[in-house]
């Protein structure tokens, strides 16, 4: 808004400090024990900060000198203040979507460079690729060593995928092959075992 509307910057950096301090508060919320007196006294925090927020929009738009761009900001963030709001009472739910964002980065900048989705299946078969070695870098699993397994595994089943996965599927593996897909060796001794990465 700033760019397009520069007489509104002021009103416009004076709501991008007001969300500016909801992250700060969500934060400290975020690095208090769930349960502790801490992290209730940053939640109560939270939630007023975020009523007050509610309540200077609603206040704003009552304002009849309000200018149209900002109306339409404003009334934008009351017709999804719902959607807006869900990580007040769910604490393990991030305020934006740049994780996301980040994460499919890769594939997109993919697509572009060696446009894998000219035709419907290759199409399937990317997004399901995108899937699949996004979820085995999600457990910190080498993708290399995951696909040369599951690839030698068709190999020995007659090319065909082999009729049991959970020798592939993370949450299914045991601790040790978990961490050999991680590129961990797990070296058991009087103490315990012990981690050796070897990525």
């Amino acid at each position: 808004m700033a760019v397009r509307h520069p007489d509104l910057s002021a009103w416009a950096f004076i709501w991008v400090d007001k969300i500016g301090e909801l992250y700060h508060l969500n934060n400290l919320r975020l690095a208090a024990p769930p349960g502790s007196v801490e992290f209730a006294e940053c939640d109560q925090s939270l939630r007023q900060a975020v009523e007050q927020m509610a309540g200077d929009r609603d206040a704003a738009l009552k304002e009849p000198s309000l200018e149209e761009p900002a109306i339409k900001v404003l009334q934008s963030m009351e017709n999804h203040w719902s959607g807006l709001t869900v990580f007040v009472d769910h604490h393990e739910v991030p305020m934006d979507n740049n994780t996301g964002e980040r994460t499919l980065r890769t594939p997109v900048t993919g697509r572009k460079n060696y446009y894998g989705s000219g035709s419907r299946w290759s199409g399937e078969f990317a997004a399901m690729m995108f899937s699949l070695l996004m979820t085995v870098k999600l457990w910190d699993i080498n993708p290399r060593t995951w696909l040369s397994a599951f690839l030698h595994a068709c190999a020995a089943n007659g090319n065909k995928a082999p009729g049991d996965l959970s020798a592939f599927l993370p949450w299914e593996m045991s601790e040790e092959r978990l961490a050999m897909m991680k590129g961990v060796t797990v070296v058991p001794d009087h103490t315990g075992p012990k981690e050796i990465d070897t990525s």
